[in-house]
């Protein structure tokens, strides 16, 4: 589906962590699900950080510039997220800090978001695959942020609301912390295998060995899924095929939800959600 139009949601709401210190990618690297020791200037990773068990303490998207790593992250997730990482620095030479105050952060969803983006000068730009379509973050000091956005709409943008960057998230069955993924979620249950915010191949962190069965086992005992729905339903609403409890909606919008489901819910399948038929199409 091709997304023509530009959309524009300002969420400097969001938390903000920066890393800085000449160890900060490395010291990264070490104690989450994704590689950072390589990534360059520019480059954008997503990860997880998780307890012993392989449960997840939180998730966060990363964005490379010259001299730092800049993460965003669920707004009430960034004060104790840079606690559980200020754990593990230990004598590493790394800085981090709350910078949401600092930073604006703007939402851009369309095809030519990258063109869009390049109007504003000095953004730094972080594409993102948690919507779905594409779409990047423009990263921007917080008393530049009504300027670009009135810029990007005088290019075109259309300017909308975080609801309707839900109702685009949900249609696309991507996952978001505090709605699909928790506490209690393993990152195999929230598919951020399939997302690129997991790495098979690195070293030792925390939480590794409890990923690593995972793989190698081939399957957890639920997952995510996309429904298309056949009327409304509100999270909380729970999934039961042959009268039998399979799972709960997690975030709905409008004919399409995300699911928590037993993994022998396959695609193709059709659930009961209060009472209506609803397909499981991914």
């Amino acid at each position: 589906m091709a997304f023509e139009e530009i959309l524009l949601v300002d969420r400097s709401d969001r938390g903000k962590l920066r890393l800085t210190g000449e160890q900060r990618a490395w010291f990264l690297h070490q104690v989450v699900t994704n590689r950072f020791e390589d990534i360059r200037p520019g480059e954008t990773r997503a990860a997880a950080m998780l307890t012993p068990h392989g449960r997840m303490v939180g998730f966060f998207e990363a964005v490379a510039t010259d001299d730092s790593l800049l993460l965003h992250l669920e707004s009430d997730l960034a004060d104790p997220f840079a606690d559980a990482l200020r754990r593990y620095v230990f004598a590493t030479r790394v800085e981090i800090e709350d910078v949401t105050g600092e930073w604006g952060l703007l939402l851009l969803v369309g095809d030519r978001w990258r063109e869009a983006a390049a109007r504003i000068e000095g953004a730094v730009l972080h594409e993102t695959l948690f919507l779905g379509p594409p779409a990047g973050y423009l990263w921007l000091p917080r008393g530049r942020t009504s300027e670009a956005a009135a810029a990007l709409q005088d290019a075109g943008a259309r300017r909308g609301d975080e609801e309707e960057a839900e109702a685009i998230r949900i249609a696309h069955g991507r996952p978001r912390w505090g709605r699909d993924m928790d506490a209690k979620s393993l990152p195999q249950e929230a598919r951020l295998d399939e997302l690129d915010a997991l790495d098979f191949h690195k070293g030792c962190y925390v939480g590794q060995e409890a990923v690593a069965k995972i793989f190698f086992r081939g399957k957890v005992n639920r997952k995510i899924r996309k429904l298309d729905l056949s009327g409304p339903a509100a999270p909380g609403a729970e999934a039961r095929r042959d009268g039998e409890k399979v799972g709960v909606v997690t975030s709905a919008s409008g004919n399409a939800a995300i699911a928590v489901l037993k993994h022998t819910v396959e695609p193709g399948a059709t659930v009961d959600v209060d009472g209506m038929p609803a397909k499981v199409a991914g």
